[in-house]
């Protein structure tokens, strides 16, 4: 049984996060390297385009996720295991069960279905620098990761 022709695709999480209509994510995501010339009979309507994304925390449909998945390039495949049926949402109440905050518990702030991947508000974060210049001492920000 073959599994990563389901991984290849959003998320229903994710759609109904957005808020966006399902024609304009397909049109932000699609890569397309080569199409035949429209509206001339010789001519069989065949595209070339990029069909494997590598899913990460950006949202499929910003510019984070087109510069992480830029034409040409091509990154290590991940394997997941995808859930049949996803039982988590945003706002629900959660308790850790393994890693460094193990116990604890804290509120859904985001879902990824793509990777199988709930970020909880408050826990599992790390500190980034933000505009680190030569005089000017830059901003830490708190990020949180899956």
């Amino acid at each position: 049984m073959r599994l990563t022709g389901i991984l290849q695709k959003i998320g229903d999480a994710s759609k109904k996060f957005s808020n966006l209509p399902d024609a304009y994510i397909k049109r932000s995501m699609e890569q397309v390297y080569w199409k035949t010339p429209r509206g001339k009979p010789q001519y069989l309507p065949r595209t070339v385009e990029r069909k494997k994304f590598r899913f990460t925390t950006n949202r499929p449909w910003t510019g984070q996720f087109r510069q992480q998945n830029m034409p040409g390039t091509i990154r290590k495949k991940v394997f997941v295991e995808p859930v049949a049926n996803w039982t988590f949402f945003k706002g629900d109440r959660v308790e850790v069960l393994a890693g460094k905050d193990k116990g604890k518990q804290g509120i859904v702030s985001q879902v990824f279905q793509e990777r199988n991947w709930v970020i909880v508000a408050g826990l599992n974060c790390h500190l980034r620098k933000v505009a680190d210049e030569k005089d000017y001492p830059g901003i830490t920000i708190r990020s949180e990761a899956p």
